[in-house]
């Protein structure tokens, strides 16, 4: 994507200043913020987020972990880069403390006849494959030529995911720190994986912002 297409954002994207902006009522700043870190991620800064304030994040993220920053996204909508990154850290998250279980409902979702969205017949990869990369895109160790494949993967997992029947796997507890749609519902998870595709698509012409 080209810089000329991002907005402006605060020059500094340490964890008090995002806090404080965050709890802000001024939805413009905490959308800047969010692009911000999610744009850096990338690699990718502008006049005022500087190639070594995008180094400096990357470097945070690759030693601390991707939790330093994820919260900043929460808000932001399905169709922006931060939403997509928001949904597919949710996806991470709940893989890497459940990786068994997850790896269960996959594998027998992998099985099943039908599996909504995706044509048969479906060749599909190790869920441990796509985990990986989707491991590399939240650890800043890809850029946003990236975006499209990694993310039309996290989509196709979350259908394969969707398709499994282990009830016990989901996420039922609100309170749950990853109860969001995303793991919650059958439903709802296809609702995410249509998102990922859409910000796929997006990505692959240059419109995802």
């Amino acid at each position: 994507m080209a810089q000329s297409k991002m907005p402006r954002r605060p020059a500094m994207l340490d964890a008090a200043r995002a806090d404080a902006i965050i709890g802000d009522e001024d939805p413009a700043a905490s959308a800047a913020v969010a692009h911000t870190a999610a744009w850096a991620l990338m690699g990718v800064g502008d006049e005022t987020f500087t190639d070594a304030d995008v180094a400096r994040l990357r470097e945070t993220v690759r030693t601390s972990g991707v939790d330093t920053i994820a919260h900043v996204w929460s808000r932001s909508p399905e169709f922006t880069l931060p939403g997509a990154l928001w949904r597919v850290y949710l996806l991470h998250e709940w893989y890497h403390r459940d990786p068994l279980l997850v790896a269960e409902r996959y594998a027998e979702g992998s099985r099943a006849p039908i599996i909504q969205g995706l044509e048969a017949p479906v060749e599909l990869r190790p869920l441990s494959l796509i985990m990986e990369e989707v491991d590399s895109l939240l650890r800043g160790d890809l850029t946003d030529d990236d975006l499209e494949y990694v993310l039309g993967e996290a989509s196709r997992a979350m259908r394969v995911l969707a398709a499994g029947e282990a009830g016990a796997l989901w996420i039922e507890d609100p309170a749950d720190p990853l109860a969001h749609r995303v793991t919650m519902r059958h439903s709802a998870l296809l609702v995410t994986a249509d998102e990922l595709d859409v910000a796929a698509r997006e990505a692959a012409v240059g419109t995802l912002d």
